[in-house]
């Protein structure tokens, strides 16, 4: 199971490092966007401290709908899907070694964000947000990879579907949550749907290790339904 697990692992790594595009939106344009908003609030500690956070959480959200969602949706048009189904091991596992592989890269991004954050703005990221990072990073990936194969698998047939279903989820999530500024000092609506959907419940560990309850939810339902979908749901071709 192991040595399945690290052989997912690299391959997909592989594979992802040879998409340009992928590379630019995962690693290039976050640093591009931390460094302008930062210098539109003038540098300030206080904002950088809270920005750095919030384009994480920003790259997380992005990573799992985009770069792992639609995965499931190659190997439905290809029909890989039937051969994995027949596998000798969990399909989780196979999809973990997915989702780790979109790990490292993500940390490769977190680290080059906090290196700009010092050479930039003289920010100096602690001991204590780096755990909170470790942390929020890996939890943000997996609920935000599992809400995107979610997705890519009820819009399965329809490609455009999906991709609108996808860019409106990312869309909704961003602009309810607290990723580039505190929502809540502009509405207390917002702000209560924010707190319901997963970003904020992961910025929260992110900022300052708070848990939130509804990051439970987010945790083990998405995983649920795609473990549901995959195993129960008819995926002949049409």
């Amino acid at each position: 199971m192991i040595k399945i697990l690290i052989q997912t692992i690299y391959y997909q790594l592989i594979i992802s490092l040879r998409i340009k595009k992928s590379v630019f939106f995962t690693i290039v344009f976050p640093i591009f966007l931390f460094i302008i908003f930062g210098a539109l609030w003038g540098g300030q500690k206080e904002y950088i401290s809270f920005l750095l956070s919030g384009i994480i959480g920003m790259i997380l959200a992005s990573e799992g709908l985009f770069a792992i969602g639609p995965v499931i949706k190659i190997y439905y048009s290809n029909g890989l899907i039937k051969y994995l189904r027949k596998m000798p091991f969990n399909i989780l596992l196979y999809f973990s070694g997915l989702i780790i592989s979109r790990l490292i890269i993500v940390s490769f991004s977190v680290a080059m964000l906090c290196i700009t954050a010092k050479l930039i703005f003289g920010f100096t990221v602690s001991s204590y947000n780096v755990l909170n990072y470790i942390l929020g990073t890996f939890l943000g990936i997996y609920i935000f990879s599992f809400i995107g194969l979610d997705i890519a698998f009820w819009g399965i047939r329809k490609d455009a579907f999906s991709d609108l279903s996808t860019n409106f989820v990312l869309f909704v999530i961003l602009f309810t949550s607290n990723a580039f500024y505190p929502v809540g000092d502009f509405s207390k609506a917002i702000y209560f749907i924010g707190n319901i959907l997963p970003l904020n419940p992961v910025l929260s560990i992110l900022r300052d290790n708070s848990f939130n309850l509804s990051l439970l939810f987010w945790l083990i339902v998405p995983s649920l339904i795609f473990y549901f979908l995959f195993n129960k749901i008819n995926l002949s071709r049409i």
